[in-house]
């Protein structure tokens, strides 16, 4: 048996006296240095959180990475930024990573996203389930590569009460324009393989909606069948019934064969449904990726 080498650094900040009323807990998964994105790093995403219009004694930053080195650094910025909040963790896990060669460039190719978000799932329940405690209310998934968010937007989707919600996440596309980036967010009819035999089968839209055919119309939240995880706002409670993320595509499963689709964030809201909770997006409060 291989050995697994996991490794955690937990940093409990001694002015977090005030735990018991809206404690957040921001999950961040990243690869290595390159996953912030070109020309950034950690600290730049610790001035993205510090942008948050949130008291910092209400909030903990827990993030895994599979790279050693960043784990090293990062263990220097949480020293560093501990006296602001509640709790920090940092993890080391590799043992979930794929043998294939994913690069920021290919990490979207059909061929590649069953089994990387096979090992995103895996990296997200092992973080939630390791540094989630009973004392959070409120769990915040946010990447590393986004950017820009509303400084009142966290505050605005734990207020609005409900179980599951996700702003729209977009791309620039030059100064004056944008594309919609996370389309795992999305409502409506998706393709049905029609036998397990097709092994070539590619999930994708039939008649579904994503959050910019809602953008510029008056509803605040909108239904979704699916989210994407850019920024993913889920209650604890929630994660703490069983709603984590499907590490093999749940739609369609049998037990002798693995579905066709669902899996990692679009089978969260499929998960919780059984459950009674719903899933929301937010298409008029946009978050910015890079």
């Amino acid at each position: 048996m291989a050995q697994v080498f996991i490794s955690v650094l937990v940093l409990i900040s001694i002015v977090s006296l005030n735990k018991d009323k809206d404690s957040v807990l921001i999950l961040v998964v990243l690869k290595d240095a390159q996953s912030w994105g070109d020309g950034r790093n950690a600290e730049d995403f610790f001035n993205l959180i510090d942008s948050f219009d949130y008291p910092k004694e209400k909030m903990s930053l827990a993030i895994l990475t599979s790279s050693m080195s960043e784990f090293s650094l990062l263990q220097t910025h949480f020293h560093q930024h501990i006296q602001q909040y509640a709790q920090l963790s940092v993890l080391f896990r590799d043992d979930f990573s794929s043998q294939d060669a994913i690069t920021r460039e290919n990490r979207h190719d059909d061929e590649l996203q069953l089994n990387r978000r096979r090992v995103i799932a895996r990296y997200r329940n092992f973080a939630v389930l390791s540094t989630m405690e009973d004392w959070h209310q409120h769990i915040l998934w946010l990447d590393t590569d986004v950017y820009k968010v509303p400084s009142g937007l966290l505050k605005k989707m734990i207020q609005s009460g409900l179980d599951i919600v996700e702003p729209m996440c977009v791309r620039m596309i030059n100064d004056n324009d944008w594309m919609e980036y996370d389309l795992n967010a999305w409502v409506g009819e998706r393709k049905v393989r029609q036998s397990a035999k097709e092994s070539e089968f590619v999930p994708g839209d039939v008649n579904a909606k994503h959050m910019r055919d809602f953008h510029g119309k008056p509803d605040t939240f909108v239904l979704l069948d699916s989210v994407g995880g850019t920024m993913l706002y889920v209650k604890a409670e929630v994660h703490r019934q069983g709603v984590l993320f499907p590490v093999h595509r749940v739609i369609g499963s049998e037990w002798g064969n693995e579905g066709y689709d669902g899996i990692e964030t679009e089978g969260v809201c499929y998960v919780a449904r059984f459950l009674g909770f719903t899933c929301w997006g937010m298409p008029n409060d946009l978050i910015y990726h890079i």
